[in-house]
């Protein structure tokens, strides 16, 4: 073994240009095959990591009038409630100087805090969410802030109006861009408008009177029917008459499983890339090693003559392809996780919970 090893040290002092030549393909070819390989796989899991970490809820449940919220808080005491969070839509828009409004918009407030905060969690693209007690602190969607043109730091001027017609002029400081579970892919017609999240103080300060609508999302327990709870949350509405004694509760599982057959598409044509990219690179990685292989071998002749064997050599020339090959494929997981910020592709790349290096 000492006389292998000492021809492989040889060889590789001699022909360190060929085999550093057949590792900088391995690496860049091995780099580009992980890269996509890795992208796909990222691409594909990225919106269920981010419902995941949300934690998001399973269904939502909106009252056909809007009431006074007492029965959102009744809903979380029902069994196979895990957890809840209400939300309500207050009466407010956009509005240019001249007090017209100047886009449509959806303004909700979280009535307790929790929404947004323990359940639904949004990510953040900038900022963060505002203030609990700081009733001129907005956060937009990325829908909202590409159509309204805003960022972290823009004023916003807004009014309300009450139950009584009353118009209230706000002047809200836009503190955080964020994105929604339903802002990834919008797949329904709120998704699709522009959002505004409040403060617990502005709820505070503006009252029921502004209320537009409200609801609750709800965290199953493990086990439980998302039909059950329904009939639950029907039958309690009997008990509160300013919902309209009737509710609609959506099963998000439904919008989840649409927005993440949006996203796939991209996922697959990844992994298809990453394919063709391992097939096309094995020939070349193939052709290269083949030719180094041969120019390395052509004083084997001359080597067993001064006595050493065909095991010999054979092992030599298997250990000088081993080297190149473990150096070329260290070189690709550098280079893969170096462009790995890159990816995810495509909607999921608003979805990714845990965005660069990876």
């Amino acid at each position: 073994m000492f006389a292998v090893a000492v021809l492989v040290a040889h060889k590789l002092r001699a022909g360190w240009r060929g085999w550093t030549g057949l590792a900088l393909i391995i690496a860049l070819a091995g780099g580009a095959v992980l890269t996509a390989a890795a992208g796909a796989s990222r691409t594909n899991s990225a919106y269920p990591r981010f419902l995941s970490q949300s934690p998001a809820s399973d269904v939502l449940v909106s009252p056909t009038n809007s009431g006074d919220l007492s029965y959102d808080d009744a809903v979380g005491t029902l069994a196979g409630v895990a957890a809840s969070a209400p939300v309500a839509g207050i009466n407010v828009i956009p509005v240019n100087a001249k007090g017209v409004p100047v886009n449509g918009a959806i303004m909700f407030v979280p009535p307790d805090g929790r929404y947004a905060r323990t359940m639904d969690v949004p990510r953040m693209l900038a900022g963060r969410l505002p203030s609990q007690d700081a009733p001129q602190e907005i956060a937009v969607d990325q829908i909202a802030a590409q159509r309204l043109r805003l960022h972290v730091g823009s004023v916003l001027r807004m009014a309300a109006l009450n139950s009584s017609n009353h118009v209230r002029p706000l002047t809200e400081h836009v503190v955080g861009v964020l994105v929604t579970r339903g802002s990834v892919v919008p797949v329904t017609y709120i998704d699709q408008v522009p959002q505004i999240m409040g403060s617990l103080a502005l709820f505070r300060e503006l009252g029921p009177a502004y209320v537009g609508f409200d609801g609750v999302y709800v965290k199953l327990k493990p086990g439980a029917s998302v039909a059950a709870f329904t009939a639950a949350a029907q039958q309690l509405a009997q008990r509160y008459p300013a919902t309209g004694k009737q509710v609609f509760v959506a099963d998000e599982a439904t919008q989840a499983a649409t927005i993440e057959r949006a996203i796939r598409p991209q996922a697959v044509a990844l992994a298809l890339f990453a394919l063709a990219l391992a097939l096309t690179a094995l020939l070349i990685i193939g052709q290269a090693a083949a030719r180094t292989l041969l120019t390395a071998t052509q004083d084997n002749g001359t080597l067993a003559a001064l006595g050493m064997t065909r095991r010999q050599l054979f092992t030599a020339s298997m250990t000088e392809t081993a080297a190149a090959t473990v150096a070329g494929a260290l070189g690709a997981v550098v280079i893969a996780i170096a462009v790995s910020p890159l990816t995810p592709i495509g909607p999921a790349r608003l979805a990714e919970p845990d965005p660069g290096i990876s």
